[in-house]
């Protein structure tokens, strides 16, 4: 229907990389305190996998009721330009503070062209009204900057950092904090990811997270044969047949 689509919650199983992997979705929403763990290693091993998959988030119920999304618009405010904006992954997700981040001057949502054993270079922006603990670039999944503030008052600043790139991949900033929000929750933001293009060259973390992308979908395929409620066979083998389209993908990616 050419809407925006995105997910929340990952749920009982694989579901979300699985519609990712089949280009079903435009974004993942993210933070959900009780499912953040589950959700952002999930969201990283797709972005790993060269899914390019912007970060989204928003008001659930009062423990989050402070989340939201930011998108680059390109000037005044139309809410088809911010819509777009979230589908380009022009985007940055928070439940206050501000962060921004470019790799070679580009912004989320873009590709950058590095050569194999090339460097990039990446810089952060980031202001919050309370003070900020720690400031982060992560590639790949991995944290390659940080920055520990100490000061009571660390209320805005910039990071900057030359990136060694090996293979295709991303990069992403995300900022936190011990101080509270007025939902009592501990301050944080996240940046959509800049994808870096190294001429199709796979990574260990890129096939390490398809392969267990792999397991995890055929362990949730037995419960989608076994115990997941349907109302006919038919509608059962309609999912499965979804899920096996996905793992193929992820096995594909993880060879």
């Amino acid at each position: 229907q050419d809407g925006l689509v995105i997910w929340c919650h990952n749920g009982q199983g694989m579901e979300a990389p699985i519609a990712a992997a089949l280009g079903k979705v435009d974004a993942i929403n993210l933070f959900d305190p009780y499912w953040n763990d589950v959700e952002y290693d999930i969201w990283y091993r797709m972005l790993n996998c060269g899914i390019k998959m912007p970060a989204s988030t928003g008001s659930d119920w009062f423990v989050c009721s402070a989340n939201r999304v930011y998108s680059q618009t390109g000037g005044a405010f139309l809410y088809d330009n911010w819509l777009a904006g979230i589908k380009r992954g022009e985007t940055f997700i928070t439940n206050g503070p501000a962060i921004s981040i470019s790799v070679d001057g580009s912004p989320p949502g873009s590709t950058v062209q590095v050569s194999a054993g090339g460097m990039t270079h990446a810089k952060v922006d980031w202001s919050s009204h309370y003070a900020v603990d720690t400031i982060e670039i992560v590639q790949d999944g991995s944290v390659v900057k940080r920055v520990s503030t100490d000061a009571s008052n660390a209320t805005a600043g910039s990071l900057e950092a030359d990136i060694q790139i090996g293979a295709d991949g991303w990069i992403a900033a995300r900022l936190g904090s011990t101080q509270r929000d007025s939902f009592a929750q501990a301050l944080w933001a996240h940046t959509s990811a800049v994808y870096i293009d190294a001429g199709g060259k796979k990574s260990d973390v890129q096939v390490g997270s398809a392969a267990l992308f792999v397991r995890d979908i055929e362990d949730s395929m037995v419960w989608v044969k076994t115990k997941g409620r349907f109302y006919t066979d038919t509608q059962r083998a309609e999912v499965v047949d979804l899920f096996e389209q996905g793992l193929d993908v992820y096995k594909g990616l993880a060879r």
